[in-house]
């Protein structure tokens, strides 16, 4: 074997330094503007040139060389010629800088000639329609541009003035899809940002409401606002949010449930440790009760929190109707919810392990039931749950009109043909269909996924042990909402630990005249929300 020589390692390495320098790209120039226009455009043509929708156009004002840079798919041209091209052309050679004083409406202050004002000053005066705003470097220029924004450069400037022009594409505000209501508000938010922050705005017209906006991501916007009240949500959770905002790190957020994953408390739970909502009215109303909200540039949810289990289990329809009828449909939802995770893990267990424990009679008529069927009971089941979940998932992929059709038909043909082939018992049917349309009543679309997940979990557990494998799995199910947090807040509250001043707006809803107190479990700065409810009629 030959001794490997030590020019050879060098050569190899030389080699690998120059094929990596060709491979690395061309850093980009100094971060700051030159004064030279031809300078500056020839550097914005290297970062931007290769985009066939970028747009440079030169001009002329008031006898100095200038030009105008912008994506012409992310501003609005109209608005561009009428409100920025047009003032700028209107000054003729020999006004503007060399003789026309132009005066800042709100101070006073002339920034024509003789002043020490600089010519992008005197051209954000004119354009006084949009809002302008100086840049010296490079990185935010292009940024800014890439947000719909115009860049103006003149020759012997060093600075540019960016001209908000963007376009903006947006949907109508419609009715909400997952939270109707019968009698409430029928407006949703929309994909923009700043219409949502609006529609909130209207609501909620309290000068303590904050609105802060955070840009988190590398690349794309990233624009995300966190709403709460100053006089009334926990400064505590508020300092947090923002500690878990500033650690984040990403190219890009594509929505709410991104977010979510990004600052939550734990990755690993099943349950929702932020409630969506896609109605102003139902934010609001958290805002008000102590709670924070997240909305992201681009998401039609916003994202509330801290959020309790019970929280979840709440509809915008319980604030719109009587408080009798509220509690009694809330009770329903409860029990609906816990069936639909208990009742396919509990029949399975005493069928196949503990029949002794079923009424004579009744185990009876199940055996006859199921004297043809060929399939064990754990078989018959399972297959049964899973036909279900792709009935559900058909219907939701297919177009609105064909996927009910499908879901519907599907589950009766499916249904009738394999209980007619032997294949399952009709108390499996009926036991897999209550089921299934109990797992609806979530008003949470995520919540309800999280109980179709546990549904596998308990049959699995009792399908081991049986009885004490149900019973098993729903003690650890238990044990992990005990100790799951929703920013410092218990998830079980307030039944775990026990606050019976709570459950008046929380297990149930009493009339509004006794709801005159916060949640105790946020830790609201003012608990109180009113001194009094007694009305007392006026004397004329």
């Amino acid at each position: 074997m030959k001794p490997t020589q030590p020019g050879a390692k060098r050569v190899k390495r030389t080699k690998l330094q120059r094929l990596l320098q060709k491979r690395k790209p061309a850093p980009f120039p100094p971060d700051r503007f030159s004064s030279s226009l031809e300078e500056n455009i020839a550097e914005i043509r290297q970062r931007l040139g290769h985009n066939a929708d970028f747009v440079t156009r030169r001009l002329i004002y008031a006898e100095q060389k200038a030009a105008l840079f912008f994506f012409e798919t992310l501003v609005d041209i109209k608005l561009l010629s009428e409100q920025v091209v047009d003032p700028l052309r209107a000054v003729s050679p020999g006004e503007g800088t060399s003789g026309v004083e132009v005066t800042d409406g709100g101070t006073g202050t002339s920034v024509g000639e003789g002043t020490a004002a600089g010519l992008m000053e005197e051209i954000s005066l004119r354009i006084v329609l949009r809002e302008t705003h100086q840049v010296a470097a490079w990185n935010e220029a292009v940024s800014q541009l890439l947000q719909g924004y115009v860049l103006l450069l003149a020759e012997g400037e060093t600075k540019g003035l960016l001209i908000d022009v963007k376009k903006v594409e947006k949907r109508g505000i419609d009715e909400p899809d997952t939270e109707q209501s019968v009698i409430g508000p029928r407006e949703s938010f929309v994909e923009n940002l700043t219409t949502n922050i609006t529609l909130i705005r209207q609501r909620l017209r309290d000068p303590h409401l904050s609105v802060e906006e955070w840009r988190l991501t590398r690349r794309g916007s990233g624009r995300v606002a966190l709403f709460y009240l100053a006089d009334v949500a926990n400064p505590q959770i508020v300092q947090e949010v923002r500690s878990r905002l500033s650690r984040i790190d990403v190219d890009a957020i594509q929505g709410q449930l991104h977010l979510q994953e990004l600052i939550h408390d734990n990755n690993f739970s099943l349950f929702p440790q932020m409630r969506p909502t896609e109605r102003p009215d139902a934010t609001c109303s958290y805002l008000l009760e102590g709670n924070l909200a997240l909305m992201v540039d681009g998401g039609a949810h916003a994202l509330i929190f801290p959020i309790s289990f019970f929280q979840l289990l709440e509809t915008v329809d319980d604030y719109y109707s009587s408080w009798q009828y509220a509690t009694l449909i809330r009770f329903v939802r409860m029990l609906a919810l816990l069936f639909s995770i208990v009742v396919p893990g509990l029949y399975l267990s005493l069928v196949a392990y503990n029949p002794e424990l079923i009424p004579t009679r009744l185990v009876i008529s199940m055996d006859a039931a199921r004297v043809k069927v060929a399939l064990p009971i754990v078989v018959e089941i399972f297959v049964m749950e899973l036909m279900i979940e792709v009935l559900r998932e058909a219907g939701l992929k297919l177009p609105k009109p064909i996927g009910q059709a499908v879901s519907i038909v599907g589950g009766l043909v499916i249904g009738d043909a394999s209980v007619n082939a032997n294949l399952v018992s009709p108390v499996t049917v009926v036991i897999v269909a209550f089921t299934a349309i109990s797992s609806f009543t979530a008003p949470v679309y995520l919540l309800g996924v999280s109980f179709r997940i546990l549904r596998f979990f308990l049959l699995l557990s009792s399908s081991m042990l049986g009885l004490y494998g149900f019973l098993l799995g729903l003690f650890l199910v238990h044990a992990h909402l005990a100790r799951l947090v929703s920013f410092g807040v218990p998830y079980l509250a307030p039944l775990s630990p026990l606050r019976l001043g709570d459950w008046v707006d929380s297990i149930v809803r009493l009339s509004y005249k006794m709801l005159t107190s916060r949640p105790s479990f946020l830790k609201p700065l003012q608990r109180v929300k009113a001194l009094s409810t007694r009305v007392r009629p006026r004397r004329h």
